[in-house]
């Protein structure tokens, strides 16, 4: 019975033990991270701030529309027949009045030759005709009356009129260039019959393109004939000034008005381009903030004051916007002018009074628009 009682004091003595060198190390333990998270570090927002001033705001007035060469035509032979001749290919460059095509025309050809020697002969016989009235084969200038009895006895005026209408029909076996341009669109080949029906060619001045597009009509008011444009084709990263050339007088059934612009071809527009057009509204005396400095707070954008390492939640009403920046102002009571310093960075989770450190000082860009010079 000693023996049993000894036993189960050496045991318990033995968990005793155990259990207070577990304790202490738990404590221990404890105490380290206590201490670990007390030496952390305190992170400070780091953020850009500027320093707001009234200025001048470029407002985007923004709408889309197609290129279309200045000058563009389609092409048509006059009369039935079969192409003799193709002299140009899709893409070349021609001055106006080059030959592009030709049917066979020995027919027409012959015709005009016969018209002229019956011409030839209607000219000496006309100038007979006034050298019999006194006249003389150097003589410059005749009676009216004279010339008159002169063209009828040689009958000059019909046959000249013969000769005329040879030239018309070998001329509508030959198209030519109307104006200086680019071909497009040739499909047929020599030796087929030519369909008089459809277009042989596509003729495209592509010096200059209009761009026509609309706007609102409560957007109008602010456009002028003569006012830039900015104009960017959505398949290429360039853009070029053009010119508001026309706006139509009228309002359509969709409350738009129609506009045109023109604009030089810069070296890789093309007939057809899809663009945006961006007209460009002086506003005066704004406070101008870039996007990234509005953030969104129960769906409304606030923006972030900046004083004496605090930031500020401050509610705004955007009244303008372009590309990379709004004009603001407060609302709801709150206050926001020229002078104040806002945060334009790092402030997507800053919350009101959030402790914050300045990073940089932006200095504030006018969001004037490029190449509207």
């Amino acid at each position: 019975m000693i023996v049993f009682n000894m036993n189960r004091c050496i045991g318990f003595l033995i968990t005793l033990i155990l259990l207070m060198h577990l304790f202490s190390c738990t404590t221990k333990t404890d105490n380290q991270d206590q201490q670990n998270v007390n030496q952390l570090p305190i992170e400070t927002n780091q953020v850009d701030v500027l320093v707001l001033n009234e200025s001048l705001f470029m407002q985007d007035v923004l709408s889309n529309g197609k290129l279309s060469a200045i000058e563009k035509a389609d092409l048509y032979f006059k009369s039935q027949g079969t192409i003799a001749a193709i002299d140009v290919k899709n893409g070349q460059t021609i001055e106006a009045g080059t030959p592009i095509a030709q049917l066979h025309n020995a027919e027409q050809q012959f015709n005009l030759e016969k018209a002229n020697e019956k011409r030839e002969q209607a000219i000496i016989n006309k100038l007979d005709a006034l050298i019999s009235m006194g006249y003389t084969r150097n003589s410059q200038e005749f009676q009216p009356e004279h010339e008159k009895i002169a063209n009828i006895r040689s009958g000059y005026k019909l046959v000249d009129i013969e000769y005329r209408e040879a030239e018309y029909q070998y001329q509508q076996t030959i198209i030519k260039a109307p104006f200086s341009g680019i071909i497009s669109g040739i499909i047929q080949h020599r030796h087929e019959k030519a369909n008089v029906s459809n277009a042989f060619c596509t003729l495209l001045n592509t010096s200059r393109f209009h761009i026509r597009f609309p706007l609102l009509e409560t957007e109008i008011s602010k456009i002028k004939i003569g006012q830039k444009a900015l104009i960017s084709p959505i398949s290429l990263e360039l853009t070029t000034v053009g010119t508001i050339s026309e706006i139509s007088p009228q309002v359509d059934e969709n409350g738009l008005v129609w506009l045109k612009a023109e604009v030089i071809n810069p070296g890789d527009f093309l007939d057809g381009m899809n663009v945006k057009v961006s007209i460009k509204l002086p506003i005066n005396h704004q406070l101008i903030v870039p996007k990234e400095a509005v953030v969104l707070r129960q769906n409304r954008e606030v923006l972030f004051r900046y004083d004496k390492g605090i930031a500020y939640w401050t509610y705004i009403k955007i009244l303008h916007e372009n590309e990379n920046h709004y004009a603001v102002s407060a609302i709801e009571g709150a206050s926001l002018a020229a002078g104040d310093t806002v945060i334009v960075s790092n402030n997507l989770n800053l919350a009101h009074e959030s402790e914050v450190e300045i990073e940089k000082l932006k200095n504030p860009t006018l969001p004037i628009s490029r190449n509207m010079h």
